[in-house]
């Protein structure tokens, strides 16, 4: 669907990367603009498959890779050149340094009036912490997540996904799209600064209008919520599942698949505000009563009485399931070094367009290819700065 579109990236590892993964999943020409010793997320050592980095494989996807100085002159006449014969640049830099290199935004309009730039950074481009340095963790800690997440008897919990990183790739995507989408209607390009706490921050939706109009903290829940009753993780014979009652019609089923009608009318869990201030009561009777059987004895029962509920599962269990399988929310592309890899594609489905099956780049893959029929370069150009250390042609591993 956007096919036509050329994006240029200088972002790395996630944060810097994911949001390109997106937008070249929608057909878009993403060209990663990696450093000589190429992006950090090619590290093997990180979530290593072979040789190769999970991060980088998931990451890069589909997109074609130039290795560029530029912190070199001629390397930043390469990058003038692409940026006049592209719609949207993407860097994950700390802020000021895109500046410093000569490619910020205001210098970029010198070449390309129309450009579209975003930049991803851990705390925006203003404000006290802007040039603190940030990762996933440190983001999750400062928004408040962490705080919210876990045990409410233990410390506090990371997310799982690198979240903080994610957001912050999802936010950048939306804004290129939008920025892009604006130019068309109205003319011009911008520039957008997403920053990983604002997008953390942004998430926390009605429990952070809560706090801001009534004063009302968010507290650690662990799988529970803090304003409905049952909706929880419970334990069974052979592990977890969950149940969401979020509805009284779902209360009324689950009391009849439990063999308790009798609860429907109880004072104690008459309605969710009665069951909230009986929280105690109502997950200690449900607790003695799911670990009586299995999971998948659970399940028949809680799906005939059209519950909310799920098994918690673990990766194996995600990826032999029937639902994400039906999805098809497994593909594969064929990578020139490990053979097929399977990855997670975008979640979104389109009528009238299928996401394509690419592979990810070596380091350099493509710099010959852009520069010589993109840019007009001759191949002897192209050789001497390769000589030079300005670029990296060959592709290669990295160590």
């Amino acid at each position: 669907m956007l096919s036509g579109l050329t994006i240029l990236e200088l972002g790395q590892v996630i944060a810097g990367s994911f949001g390109g993964t997106i937008l070249t999943d929608l057909g878009a020409e993403v060209i990663k603009i990696e450093p000589i010793r190429g992006d950090s997320a090619r590290n093997p050592t990180i979530a290593p498959i072979g040789e190769e980095s999970a991060v980088h494989l998931s990451m890069n996807r589909g997109k074609k890779s130039i290795a560029l100085d530029l912190k070199s002159e001629e390397g930043l006449a390469v990058f003038y050149k692409l940026v006049a014969h592209a719609d949207a640049v993407i860097d994950n830099f700390r802020p000021g340094v895109m500046g410093r290199l000569g490619i910020d935004h205001a210098k970029l309009l010198e070449y390309n009036s129309d450009i579209v730039t975003a930049s991803v950074t851990g705390f925006g481009e203003d404000g006290p912490a802007r040039d603190r340095p940030a990762f996933d963790l440190v983001i999750q800690a400062y928004s408040g997540l962490l705080d919210m997440t876990g045990d409410p008897q233990g410390p506090p919990a990371r997310v799982g996904v690198p979240l903080a990183d994610l957001a912050g790739g999802l936010f950048t995507c939306i804004s290129v799209v939008s920025a892009l989408l604006g130019r068309e209607l109205h003319g011009g390009g911008q520039h957008a600064d997403i920053a990983m706490l604002d997008s953390l921050v942004s998430l926390q939706t009605y429990d952070a209008l809560a706090h801001l109009n009534g004063g009302v903290g968010a507290t650690r829940q662990g799988t529970a919520h803090a304003y409905m009753v049952p909706w929880q993780a419970f334990a069974v014979k052979d592990g977890y599942l969950v149940i969401a009652v979020r509805d009284e019609k779902f209360w009324h089923n689950l009391c009849e698949a439990i063999g308790r009608p009798d609860l429907i009318s109880d004072s104690r869990t008459l309605d969710n505000r009665a069951r909230v201030e009986n929280r105690d009561f109502v997950v200690r009777l449900l607790s003695d009563v799911f670990e009586t059987s299995t999971k998948a004895e659970w399940m028949e029962i809680l799906d005939k009485f059209d519950i909310p509920a799920a098994t918690v599962n673990d990766m194996k269990e995600v990826f032999s399931d029937p639902q994400v399988q039906a999805r098809e929310m497994i593909q594969s592309y064929n990578h020139s070094s490990l053979g097929e890899v399977n990855y997670t594609p975008s979640p979104m489905k389109f009528s009238e367009w299928k996401f394509p099956n690419r592979p990810t780049p070596e380091l350099g893959e493509h710099t010959v290819e852009i520069l010589v029929q993109r840019l007009g370069y001759s191949a002897e150009e192209v050789e001497g700065l390769e000589k030079s250390g300005v670029l990296v042609c060959s592709p290669r591993k990295v160590s």
